[in-house]
């Protein structure tokens, strides 16, 4: 399986680096149960950031990844100079939501992909201005943003790699600009059960803001000095929470590198973007919604959620 060469062109207009990897998912939830469906943190962050401006992914998929969805995301001019064929399974991911569907309940994990996969950049792309390293081993992490010569650098983590890899994790979180994670994973971080100081204590590890995702609650901009909350969007048909947090990580991310600012102001109205995307994902399973999502379909929930027409 091979992908298109694009002219230098392409290169020059990329804005945003998204990292992360590309997955195989075997999904339960109450409503619905598949084997094998596209996901990973790099599946959604790509898609949503494409919505706003042009996005080069980094990651790696095996022998068994679908050749429609490298078509699709092709399609929506996300680049994949730095995508890798191995002859190995695509990373693999198995388990289920139960109840209110808060949290993920791990079965399995196959990331021997990874054992054969250097995370390398291309030279062509390392200059590119904003660059999101999404949820990952820290030390892939830390690999990538070694390369990078970003001005703004975003990451995203769990509570899998605070737990069992967190010296590593500050050391990383260290050189960033921006920190992605939930508000569980905020605590656990900090270990500080009040959010406000919780994200004064992640900004003392270095990044200059932290937003801290809140599911239905919305999200939480932090600066050492101010803090905003934004709303969630309602919906009516809430079907599966996987890569909500990436497409919210996604869409805020593209929209920062297409308008090229790393303002606070600028940071909250991307955050109402992400709200919106995110909105789009969990009403469908796995990557369904969002990826036949449009830019229009986020720009109209966006405006209800900033004050537009059925603002809630």
């Amino acid at each position: 399986m091979g992908f298109k060469a694009r002219p230098l062109g392409g290169i020059v207009s990329s804005k945003l680096i998204v990292a992360g990897v590309l997955a195989l998912d075997d999904l339960k939830t109450p409503k619905r149960s598949e084997k094998k469906i596209v996901g990973g943190a790099g599946v959604y962050s790509s898609i949503s950031s494409s919505f706003f401006t042009k996005t080069a992914l980094i990651a790696a998929i095996g022998n068994d990844f679908p050749n429609q969805i490298v078509e699709k995301l092709d399609s929506k001019e996300i680049n994949l100079d730095c995508v890798k064929t191995l002859d190995y399974p695509t990373f693999h991911w198995s388990g289920e939501y139960v109840g209110d569907m808060s949290q993920a309940i791990t079965h399995e994990t196959d990331f021997q992909i990874n054992d054969h996969y250097d995370w390398e950049v291309n030279e062509d792309y390392r200059r590119v201005n904003f660059t999101l390293l999404c949820n990952n081993d820290p030390n892939i992490q830390d690999k990538v943003l070694q390369q990078m010569k970003s001005k703004v650098t975003a990451l995203d983590t769990m509570n899998l790699w605070i737990d069992i890899q967190k010296d590593k994790l500050d050391e990383t979180v260290s050189n960033i600009q921006l920190l992605f994670l939930n508000d569980a994973e905020a605590q656990m971080y900090s270990q500080e059960n009040n959010l406000d100081e919780a994200a004064q204590i992640l900004l003392r590890k270095g990044p200059e803001y932290v937003i801290i995702k809140r599911g239905e609650k919305g999200a939480t901009l932090y600066n050492k000095k101010m803090k905003k909350v934004i709303p969630c969007y309602k919906i009516d048909n809430f079907v599966d929470p996987t890569g909500a947090g990436d497409t919210f990580a996604g869409a805020a991310m593209g929209y920062l590198a297409e308008t090229g600012k790393y303002d606070y102001e600028t940071l909250v109205r991307a955050m109402y973007y992400g709200s919106a995307a995110a909105s789009i994902t969990v009403e469908g399973f796995g990557t369904e919604a969002i990826m036949n999502a449009t830019a229009k379909d986020v720009t109209e929930r966006f405006t209800k959620l900033v004050g537009g027409p059925g603002r809630i």
